[in-house]
Parts: structure tokens; C-alpha cells; sequence
């Protein structure tokens, strides 16, 4: 689990240093110049994008500490995703880069690198299956569960690029860094910790 974390968290640094240095652009315009936008479409992926918002994702975590029978995990999940909002806030400070100059379809402040939306969902949805994978449940459902969550990530992701106001690079910027942090994070609180 190190070694992944190592691993992606040098990619995550390699990334950011092309993205820097202006190597991802051609990547990011053609990404968009594919982007069909129709109305239908943009009605569902603004519901998408929703799912990771910081309000949506602090509900839930609300909900799991009154409903959640194990409060321990519950207060794991609160303390990743108050530890998650500080380090999106500054590696945006950090990185400092603009948001696309288009037309977005949906209003966003701040800067771009990485897509807050994107790490919030794969911390957060990511730190769900991990409890899926350790649950008691049938491997069936581990399965269904897991490619929900996981699809769900991606889509949230393409929600970003859509609406106008990331980048691609941005999107796979933030799954790099929130997927190393995320492994971090589960090796401490569950294997050095042993508090889940």
C-alpha cells in the first residue's frame, strides 16, 4: 500500500510539472473540443457534479455520525474529509492556475489545479469502497457497490471538463493526489491504527 502511495504520488508530481510547463494543453483543448452540450445532458451532469459538492458531501457525513452504528468509522470518514478540504485548498494555492476561459455552465470561484470536486469524490467515495472491500457483505455486491462508486468518480470527473469550469488535467490531476493521499490515509487509520 506504501509503494502504490509512493508511486502515485510521483505521478501526481510528474503530472503537475507538465501541466506547469504548459505540456498538458493540447491534451486538455482537444479533451473539450469533443464535448457534445445539449441541454439534457447538462441538466444530469450538473445533478452529477452535486454529489461531491462540499455541502452534499458534508450531509452525508452528518447523517453517518447520527445513523452510523459504529461511530468510530464514522468519525474517520469526518476526519479524511476535514483533513481533504484543507489540502484541496492548498495545493489551489500552490498551484495557482486559472480556471478555463469559456463560457462554464455552472458558477465556480477559485483556481483549477486539481478539481476540488474530483478529489472530494474519490477520497470520499473512494474511502467507501475501501469499507465495502472489509465489509461482511457478499462479494456479489462488493462488486456492484465498488463499480458504482467507481463509475461514479469518473463521472464526476467528466462532469468538470463539461460544465466548462476544469480541465482534463486538472480531473486526472485530482485523482492522482486525492488516490495517493486516500491510500495514506486507509494505511494508517486501519493497519497502523487499527481504528476501523
Amino acid at each position: 500500500m506504501i509503494f502504490s502511495f509512493i508511486f502515485l504520488f510521483i505521478l501526481f508530481l510528474i503530472w503537475s510539472v507538465l501541466m506547469l510547463k504548459g505540456k498538458l494543453n493540447e491534451l486538455d483543448d482537444n479533451f473539450y473540443s469533443k464535448i457534445k452540450i445539449t441541454d439534457v445532458k447538462t441538466k444530469l451532469w450538473r445533478i452529477i457534479t452535486c454529489l461531491a459538492s462540499g455541502k452534499f458531501v458534508a450531509l452525508l457525513c452528518i447523517l453517518f455520525l447520527i445513523f452510523m452504528e459504529n461511530k468510530k468509522v464514522a468519525i474517520v470518514i469526518i476526519i479524511n474529509m476535514l483533513i481533504m478540504w484543507v489540502l484541496i485548498g492548498t495545493l489551489k494555492r500552490i498551484f495557482k492556475r486559472n480556471r478555463p476561459n469559456i463560457n462554464p455552465l455552472v458558477e465556480e470561484e477559485g483556481y483549477s489545479y486539481p478539481s476540488g470536486h474530483t478529489m472530494t469524490a474519490t477520497i470520499f467515495y473512494g474511502f467507501l469502497i475501501f469499507l465495502i472491500i472489509i465489509s461482511n457483505i457478499t462479494i456479489p455486491l462488493k462488486i456492484i457497490l465498488t463499480s458504482l462508486f467507481v463509475l461514479l468518480v469518473l463521472l464526476i470527473g467528466y462532469t468538470r471538463v463539461y460544465l466548462g469550469v476544469h480541465f482534463l488535467s486538472d480531473v486526472i490531476g485530482a485523482i492522482l493526489f486525492g488516490s495517493s493521499y486516500l491510500l495514506l490515509y486507509i494505511f494508517f487509520t486501519y493497519f497502523i491504527l487499527n481504528f476501523i
